[in-house]
């Protein structure tokens, strides 16, 4: 009798049952602006049908809001549009630098059904360029955008950020959001680095995919093991090798395997002090120059440590210069210095700008592969 009951009272699911071959599932959104500042709303849907030899199609909408381009959608499309499993959103260059993504985004945030998972993704160049390209030899666009970008992710050349961390980077005081950014070239998608954003969502800089490698490992968001080639300069331990590369350059490949960071935060002279220390545990994978790493280790290891001190301080100061901070510095100024981070939280980028940051990577080799 409680079964028969329970099942009595259970409310059923055919209500809004939707099937798969009467819907278009869309995988791929893109906004942008074309030449008269119209907003412009791309859409790419797979294809569940075995019949049709192309596994999605791609609709386009110019409209006033991006709600209004899922009407626009609807009109032409063989099945109910829905967007619940959106796994990325492009965001064209112009539209990014002419007015930010930030008013567009209001649907993404108030719809439950669409997903926070999605990627970021800044577009170099006119989204047109992606969304309406053929790949033949690519996997259908929505699953080849996904893998590119997970792919570059795996290997520190790119930030990870999804449609709810942007959400969070956007409104939270200290610090500025930073997304994947990629274009396309003659043999198909290239992820070039990151994109960085002020916190109204507008394009103010690029960094390159080792750029970007340096700023997860200073966010501590970098995933194991990092991998950087680093010139090696004249050295007077290095011996003569008939292997050398015949311009005299000389390289290593180091693998980060450990890296552990500590910031001390201080207020000294009107501006703010952020002291970081990383501690990187390294194996070398290749040198192109022959030196005794019994004796030399040390010395190797030092000269890495300078290179990496050089490369983090640039990076840190071509940021500042932009008045941004997708580090996240001002999260440890207002844990530690939260009097003075109180009289600056609403224009915290620009006191980062003014901020002095030291950083002191210490570099220890651990391995340095099965031959010496």
């Amino acid at each position: 009798m409680a079964a028969c009951l329970l099942l009595i009272v259970t409310s059923g699911c055919n209500s809004d049952r939707l099937d798969l071959e009467d819907t278009s599932l869309s995988l791929a959104y893109a906004y942008d602006v074309d030449d008269d500042d119209k907003l412009t709303v791309y859409q790419a849907s797979a294809i569940f049908n075995k019949d049709v030899k192309k596994k999605h199609e791609v609709f386009t909408a110019k409209v006033n809001t991006p709600r209004q381009a899922r009407e626009v959608f609807n009109s032409a499309s063989s099945g109910v549009v829905v967007i619940g499993k959106l796994q990325a959103l492009l965001i064209g260059e112009k539209l990014l630098k002419k007015e930010g993504i930030m008013p567009h985004l209001d649907v993404t945030y108030r719809d439950p059904k669409i997903t926070g998972n999605m990627r970021m993704v800044a577009v170099k160049g006119p989204v047109s360029s992606v969304m309406e390209s053929n790949f033949e030899d690519k996997p259908a666009l929505p699953l080849y955008l996904t893998q590119v970008i997970d792919v570059e992710k795996k290997y520190n050349g790119t930030v990870f950020t999804t449609s709810q961390k942007f959400h969070t980077y956007v409104f939270d005081k200290g610090i500025t959001p930073a997304i994947s950014e990629i274009k396309k070239d003659k043999n198909g998608l290239v992820v070039t680095g990151s994109a960085l954003l002020d916190n109204k969502g507008k394009y103010k800089m690029s960094v390159s995919r080792r750029e970007s490698a340096l700023l997860l490992m200073l966010q501590q968001e970098a995933t194991n093991p990092v991998v950087f080639t680093v010139r090696m300069p004249s050295l007077p331990f290095k011996k003569p090798n008939k292997l050398q590369n015949v311009k005299g350059q000389d390289f290593i490949t180091i693998n980060i395997n450990d890296s552990k960071r500590t910031i001390t935060t201080r207020y000294k002279n009107n501006r703010f002090v952020f002291d970081i220390k990383m501690k990187l545990n390294v194996t070398l994978s290749e040198r192109t120059f022959d030196m005794d790493m019994l004796k030399e280790k040390d010395r190797l290891s030092a000269v890495i440590t300078k290179q990496f001190r050089k490369e983090l301080t640039a990076l840190v100061e071509k940021v500042k210069k932009e008045k941004l901070d997708p580090f996240g510095f001002g999260w440890y100024a207002r844990a530690y210095q939260y009097e003075h981070w109180k009289k600056n939280e609403d224009r915290w980028p620009d006191e980062f700008a003014k901020a002095t940051v030291t950083i002191t990577p210490d570099v220890k080799i651990s391995t340095y592969g099965v031959i010496e």
